[in-house]
């Protein structure tokens, strides 16, 4: 009897985590890049949230800026590219006490770091970021030139 009641319940477990009610089907991706400035100067370690707007299918897609103030964008879940759709942005870079910027590599989270949000707001905030991006059927590259303020 024990040996049939572990046997119906492993049966059952299978047959939930392969149903894929856990998971969401992601949408087709396109290619998505571009450039992030402040001050007219690339910064490094920005990290670029695409967030979908109402009506745009798919999950946050994000890219981290290098040297050269240039990311590539993938979807949290690291399917490449980014849905079609309409997009509010979110950049964030976080320093540390001293001004250097942390790597966000996923190594160490900006807060065990003592970091701190070095851009304003009005980027930074998704509650009150103004940044947004559409993206075609074709991608595209896009700019995002930020001021100090």
């Amino acid at each position: 009897m024990r040996l049939h009641v572990c046997l119906c319940f492993g049966l059952l477990l299978g047959a939930i985590g392969c149903s894929g009610s856990g998971s969401i089907a992601l949408p087709d991706t396109v290619a998505a890049t571009g450039m992030v400035t402040l001050d007219g100067k690339p910064i490094q370690f920005a990290m670029v949230t695409f967030v979908p707007r109402t009506g745009t299918k798919g999950i946050e897609c994000t890219g981290v800026t290098d040297e050269t103030g240039d990311f590539d964008l993938k979807q949290i879940r690291g399917k490449d590219g980014v849905p079609p759709g309409e997009y509010t942005v979110v950049i964030n870079r976080y320093v540390k006490a001293d001004g250097t910027p942390v790597a966000l590599d996923g190594s160490e989270p900006p807060a065990n770091l003592g970091a701190v949000e070095s851009l304003p707001s009005c980027y930074s905030n998704p509650g009150e970021s103004k940044l947004t991006a559409k993206v075609t059927e074709e991608g595209g590259t896009f700019r995002f030139d930020l001021n100090s303020l």
